[in-house]
């Protein structure tokens, strides 16, 4: 893309060449203008103000977010007239018929209380449907709280009042391109050119670009044969180099976190030695790791980093939100041991619904008490088998990807498996039966370890390390990765249910020993198994995400059914409502296709289960009872 030449010294023959390669344009207008074409596009925003003075900042930054937009006082737009015809005869020829959107800052009377968000769309009265197609979108923004109301007026003019109009309407007609005007009240503003909400800021941009960009897709599909692939494909593609040096700040604290380990018990078999010698009745001690950073050392260095200095509105949505998680889990860390560990566990990973609890006892009661949660029968692998089996599997990823490194660790001070970073940690006095040694591989590997390293083959690295919330969609994953294998055993089933039981219980303020009495007397658990999964829930002073596991699980059997695709959620670590975001990215050329790739999407005996999920009519279909 040409960047920062003065349009005076550019010929506009150069400036077609460029546009007729899509090398796309960036040329200043005088010494303050601008006009900013990414791409060939059959769009274009124009924000006119009075004069430099009066230039409205949001206004501004909102046609910035854009892909091609011009910003020239309106002294100064009549010497670039002619190239704004050029440039949309150029256009119009390409996609069949051009939008043409000019945006100006309205008047308004502030009150202390605002609750409404007023725009005027100005369009011509034998074009209507594409002006209720905007206002329909506008009118669906969600703006904090403030309700949209758009009055959309049948005017020739289309321009701020005493200005006069981009084209004429014999040019318009000439080029194929539909003119409207956008008129916004400053309700982002406190008072008359005074502060700006900035959280309400943020949202208008996001929102907006949403709503134009749908109304561009709807234009072009209706006027013309161009062939769009989504309103996404008109999204920028540029991306500021600031953009890759934030991902990275992002994902060198987050790295510094080792979560779960912190969080998890060092004592745990020794604690059920003490547990069941008591009789079952008292409360167990549990032992942690020292915490290596200084939590409020990295806040700070977290809150450094300069995420607002990102116009993008999605990835600023992206990073604002994965700051906002860390800042949490360093707060938990923080308050590791007290009961406001517990509050933040809420806030990270949510609580158990109703609808929830009710899956969940159902799976219970459908499983017979006396179905243990692991059968006892079978030939087993130890640890250090198991971690064989598991390097081989990291050797097949690595056939994909070199990037992928075989590192299993076996380690005593841990419970449960577990990957961090890429990394599979398996407690040293593991046995798993070989009848699931394949799903634990396929749960572990296949899923945790897949994402991580598509995440960090990707140019976003945050994928690697996780978008904020992604924990329920990656566990729902990995426990589909266990049915695909055919080793999602009654008693698997069974754990997951008493998990969400248990935190049900911890929710409700009882405590360890009460709520274990509850798995075992109610739910026919092992006292062994009742105390681990109740270790897991009371961990740290109360720990919710075990909820997550048969949530996750539930919602992606639904999500598949409804005919979607998982190849796609294997990107990296997602969360199942970004997947529109993901969309966009891709569509925008930010992500890549994943390079790699779990066995369990190349073997035909679990192709054959994924597409027989849509016919399953009950949860308990998937369950191998047999194992």
């Amino acid at each position: 893309m040409s960047m920062n030449h003065n349009l005076n010294s550019s010929p506009f023959s150069e400036i077609e060449k460029e546009l007729e390669e899509n090398e796309g344009l960036h040329y200043q207008l005088g010494s303050t203008g601008i006009i900013h074409i990414e791409r060939k596009l059959p769009f274009l925003l124009v924000y006119r103000p009075e004069d430099n003075d009066g230039r409205d900042v949001v206004i501004e930054n909102l046609l910035r977010n854009e892909a091609s937009f011009i910003i020239v006082t309106r002294e100064k737009f009549p010497e670039y007239q002619g190239l704004l015809k050029s440039l949309i005869k150029k256009l119009s020829d390409e996609f069949g018929a051009f939008l043409l959107l000019e945006v100006w800052l309205g008047e308004k009377t502030y009150t202390p209380f605002v609750d409404t968000a007023g725009f005027k769309l100005l369009g011509p009265s034998e074009l209507p449907e594409t002006s209720c197609r905007f206002k329909a979108y506008l009118e669906i923004m969600n703006l904090a709280g403030l309700t949209p109301v758009i009055q959309v007026l049948a005017s020739d003019s289309r321009s701020p009042a005493g200005t006069e109009p981009l084209l004429q309407r014999k040019d318009l007609k000439r080029l194929e391109c539909l003119l409207l005007g956008l008129e916004i009240e400053p309700f982002f503003r406190a008072s008359d050119k005074g502060k700006i909400f900035p959280l309400l800021e943020r949202r208008f941009y996001s929102e907006f670009s949403v709503a134009f960009k749908k109304a561009v897709f709807d234009f072009v599909k209706v006027q013309s044969n161009h062939n769009l692939s989504g309103f996404q494909s008109l999204a920028r593609r540029e991306i500021m180099p600031e953009v890759w040096d934030i991902d990275r700040q992002l994902v060198e604290i987050d790295s510094r976190i080792k979560f779960l380990m912190l969080v998890s018990p060092v004592n745990g078999i020794k604690a059920w030695k003490g547990f069941k010698k008591s009789g079952y009745k008292k409360v167990p001690v549990f032992h942690y790791r020292m915490i290596p950073d200084d939590p409020d050392l990295l806040k700070r260095a977290l809150y450094n980093i300069k995420v607002e200095a990102i116009d993008d509105p999605t990835l600023n949505y992206l990073f604002r939100e994965k700051r906002a998680e860390t800042d949490k889990m360093l707060s938990m860390l923080m308050d590791r041991e007290s009961p406001d560990f517990f509050y933040g566990s809420l806030q990270l990973f949510g609580g158990v619904d109703h609808q929830l609890l009710s899956d969940a006892k159902n799976i219970l009661h459908l499983i017979a008490p006396a179905e243990n949660e692991e059968k006892g029968d079978g030939e087993y692998y130890n640890a250090e088998e198991f971690a064989e089996l598991s390097r081989r599997e990291l050797r097949f990823l690595q056939q994909q990807s070199p990037a992928v490194v075989d590192k299993v660790e076996i380690k005593d001070t841990i419970d449960s498996m577990m990957v961090d970073k890429g990394i599979f940690y398996i407690p040293k006095k593991t046995t798993i039966r070989k009848q699931r040694a394949e799903a634990m591989i396929q749960h572990e590997i296949g899923t945790h370890v897949v994402t991580y390293y598509n995440g960090r083959n990707q140019p976003l690295k945050l994928l690697s390390s996780g978008i904020p919330g992604y924990e329920e969609l990656q566990e729902g994953i990995a426990v589909l990765a266990e049915y695909l294998t055919g080793g999602l055993s009654a008693g698997r089933m069974k754990v997951l249910a008493g998990r969400v039981v248990a935190v049900d219980s911890l929710i409700n303020h009882h405590d360890f020993v009460k709520t274990f009495e509850v798995l075992t007397g109610e739910y026919g658990f092992r006292p062994r198994s009742a105390f681990f999964i109740t270790t897991r829930v009371y961990r740290g002073g109360g720990f919710t995400k075990d909820a997550i596991y048969l949530r996750g699980f539930l919602s992606l059997i639904r999500y598949l059914k409804e005919g979607n695709s998982l190849e796609p959620l294997l990107i990296g670590k997602i969360r199942q409502s970004h997947i529109p975001i993901i969309e966009e990215l891709i569509s925008r050329k930010v992500l890549k296709p994943l390079p790699v790739k779990p066995r369990y999407l190349t073997d035909t005996g679990a192709l054959r289960r994924l597409a027989e999920i849509k016919d399953k009519k009950d949860i308990s279909e998937l369950i191998n009872f047999n194992i």
